[in-house]
């Protein structure tokens, strides 16, 4: 199973966001509200899962991003830089693109998890991208959003899924 955050605490965060969605303490926030709450010019992918606006820190909702020092192993049983790629691929999907996120939730100390669209709310979502490419995975502990999606990446053996499972 992929590691779920880059920091230390980021599986307690998203457990966290878990039991209080479930719980009905945190209460999710309509998908699409008509309006951006962050947007901004290419934000910098800190990994799969997790974008920097200026120092605003943005998660991706519904998913799980592979950590930059994630290593996966092939077929062959050679390992390569997976997390490396999957940021790299989150980078180049972004690269030169205005960004819109809509917040979804938030967590216990006030975390952002968003949609976020290229080129504005309407075009094409970041977050499914990610998981049908194979880049992320599904956070199936809080959403099931991106399930089907994480599925076909894996029986295609698109990213993460081109070797043995991350």
């Amino acid at each position: 199973m992929l590691p779920h955050r880059t920091t230390a605490g980021g599986h307690a965060l998203r457990l966290a966001l878990a039991v209080l969605l479930s719980l009905g303490l945190v209460a999710p926030v309509p998908a699409q509200m008509g309006k951006a709450d962050i947007r901004g010019q290419a934000p910098q992918a800190i990994d799969s899962g997790l974008l920097d606006f200026g120092g605003k820190p943005v998660y991706l909702y519904g998913l799980r991003g592979a950590r930059p020092d994630q290593s996966c192993t092939m077929r062959s049983g050679q390992t390569w830089p997976c997390g490396r790629e999957a940021r790299w691929a989150a980078r180049n999907r972004i690269a030169n693109h205005w960004v819109e996120c809509v917040e979804r939730a938030r967590g216990p100390g006030g975390e952002v998890f968003a949609l976020c669209y290229l080129g504005g709310v309407g075009g094409p979502e970041l977050n499914a991208w990610l998981v049908e490419q194979g880049w992320a995975l599904a956070a199936r502990d809080y959403a099931q959003d991106y399930a089907a999606a994480e599925d076909a990446a894996r029986a295609a053996g698109r990213g993460l899924w081109r070797g043995q499972q991350p």
